[in-house]
């Protein structure tokens, strides 16, 4: 049984020596006490770490929603700037520059910029986002527009800075583009900047005769004849191997005797288009091909 014995000190109360606890206190209870202490303690930081991380949340949230998904098309007219038919023709036009250059040249025309950040932060995000120009090439580059700060940018992937220095840029937007915006005529501006960025980046690459969503699109076609041809192989395989048990089973042979069945699958797999590979319509649509960009770049005002 427990002593008492006088704790040192003036004013010390009375404890019970091998308890370690005080009068009046049941076992336990000081640790609870301690508990409760800590959690005093730590409750206010807890809450406001708490509410900071809600907070950066609900921040990068609203932040990736400004960014559009990935687009299927080269000219993405947010704003409705530009007549239909232009931005079908021009469309067209940069898919087939893909596939004679493999360059991926996007327009993106925007009502206004996001509140809460600036232009190059958001073009850049962007860019990141879209992956325009082929991985390991880095040879894309967008043309944006934002129509209500009356800004013309065009951001340009790594591989394409010697062709689209930051000079070309700024010229192009300013002497090509912004004298056309000037007076409403913003059809014949963005359809000016855009042959100006192909002319200036024709001959960097050579192109496959696809883009990079036909290739895409060619790949999986593949994939699934293969995966197709195999399977059917398989219960082909399980049917006859059933027919042969039965055979022994019932004592029935094929006239003629011979050897096992084979199955001889023609050309090695289907043909899509006469020549093997994919036929897509003709149209792929864009696909970034995994371009990525260091920033550069330039722009002007209307």
């Amino acid at each position: 049984m427990a002593t008492p014995s006088k704790a040192a000190g003036p004013g010390a109360g009375t404890r019970f020596e091998g308890s370690g606890i005080w009068p009046g206190m049941r076992e336990g209870d000081g640790r609870t006490a301690r508990e409760r202490f800590r959690r005093r303690a730590a409750g206010p930081w807890a809450r406001a770490a708490t509410a900071l991380w809600v907070l950066w949340l609900a921040w990068a949230h609203a932040f990736a929603a400004q960014i559009p998904p990935p687009p299927n098309h080269y000219l993405n007219d947010y704003a409705a700037l530009v007549k239909p038919e232009t931005a079908a023709r021009l469309d067209q036009r940069l898919q087939a520059f893909e596939r004679e250059t493999s360059n991926q040249i996007v327009v993106a025309i925007f009502p206004n910029l996001p509140p809460d950040t600036d232009q190059f932060t958001f073009t850049t995000d962007v860019f990141r986002a879209w992956k325009p120009g082929q991985a390991g090439r880095d040879n894309g580059a967008i043309l944006f527009v934002f129509v209500r700060e009356h800004q013309i940018w065009i951001q340009t992937g790594r591989g394409l800075e010697g062709a689209l220095p930051d000079a070309v840029c700024k010229r192009i937007t300013a002497d090509v583009i912004a004298p056309a915006f000037k007076t409403g005529q913003y059809d014949a501006g963005i359809e000016a900047g855009v042959n100006a960025m192909i002319a200036a980046t024709r001959g960097e690459f050579r192109g496959t005769g696809r883009t990079h969503a036909q290739t895409q699109a060619g790949a999986r076609h593949d994939q699934g004849s293969g995966w197709g041809g195999l399977i059917l192989i398989l219960v082909l395989f399980l049917i006859f191997s059933q027919m042969g048990r039965a055979r022994r089973r019932y004592g029935y042979r094929r006239p003629g005797g011979g050897g096992g069945f084979w199955i001889f699958p023609s050309g090695g797999g289907s043909s899509g288009g006469g020549d093997g590979g994919f036929s897509g319509g003709g149209d792929g649509g864009f696909s970034g091909g995994g371009g990525d960009t260091g920033g550069g770049g330039a722009g002007s005002k209307w």
